[in-house]
């Protein structure tokens, strides 16, 4: 029954990307904040590479483009170079955007230094305006996933194309430990609502994630606010911790598995038991009939 257990686990994927060091990041223009950090990955047999932009400027920003920069011991040697952009088009006035990018280990073998940097970004006049409200928002934490659900609300009387919600979520140490999106719809029809769900791959344990930050934007529009989900000590807002069904599952049968075990077990001892009874009886009748 044990078997059965280990069996049932292992169907699950626990994903544990693990923080590696070091990690330079280099602000390229104040007030243009990166917040990067690096990850094992497993799946991919090498490195991720994800964090967060910050806007701090009174305008905003588009075309954010990051460059990661990989060196060996010396720091003199580039191992490798790559480019990626930030998950939102164009980032309002103190808001945020994530990115990551994964490099494969024969890229960066025996790597020493990484620097992470905003290399370009071009300042825009003017926000994209509101046109959408996230309603509603629930952060369930699985062993190696999270899922963020929610509900959008779109408030002009006007439809959005191409509408993306972005999740992240961040660790007790305020890294990003996990990213990902919903292309929730390439119409958004006037004055209605929607789901979404964001399913992410998770660093280490779920358990470590505290926050969770839910932004996005359409082709046009953008967010009215970032939603915001809190999980900590006397304070849990919108966070769920769920038990994956296999181990419920594998617990249950562990517990029928011992419960007929131990019937089993009673009847043989009664068995045993009757057996005895029957010798100790044929043995008496035989001295009888033997006197």
């Amino acid at each position: 029954m044990v078997l059965m257990l280990m069996l049932l686990l292992s169907n699950f994927n626990f994903l544990m990307l693990t923080p590696i060091a070091p990690v330079e990041a280099i602000i390229s223009e104040e007030p243009i904040v990166i917040n990067p950090r690096l990850y094992s990955y497993p799946e991919l047999d090498g490195v991720l590479v994800m964090g967060e932009i910050i806007n701090n400027l009174a305008t905003a920003v588009s075309q954010v483009n990051v460059s990661i920069t990989f060196y060996d011991e010396a720091r003199v040697h580039e191992l490798k170079k790559d480019y990626c952009t930030a998950f939102l088009r164009v980032i309002p006035p103190s808001r945020r955007s994530a990115f990551k990018y994964p490099f494969k280990k024969e890229e960066i073998e025996n790597f020493k230094y990484c620097d992470v940097k905003v290399s370009s970004y071009t300042v825009s006049e003017s926000s994209k305006p509101t046109g959408f409200s996230i309603v509603s928002a629930t952060a369930t934490l699985y062993p190696n996933r999270t899922e963020v659900t929610g509900t959008i609300r779109n408030m002009l009387s006007t439809s959005l194309k191409f509408l993306n919600i972005f999740a992240l979520l961040y660790d007790e140490n305020g890294f990003v430990a996990a990213t990902d999106s919903d292309i929730t719809l390439i119409e958004f029809k006037p004055d209605s609502t929607e789901s979404f769900d964001c399913v992410t791959r998770v660093v280490n344990d779920t358990f470590n994630i505290v926050k969770c930050i839910i932004t996005g934007e359409s082709q046009s529009y953008g967010v009215e606010e970032e939603h915001v989900l809190t999980s900590a000590k006397n304070q849990n807002e919108g966070f769920n911790y769920a038990i994956p069904a296999a181990i419920i599952i594998g617990i249950i049968a562990l517990a029928l598995s011992l419960i007929l075990l131990r019937k089993r077990h009673k009847k043989r001892k009664q068995s045993i038991r009757r057996k005895l009874s029957r010798e100790h009886s044929t043995s008496r009748i035989s001295k009888h009939l033997n006197s």
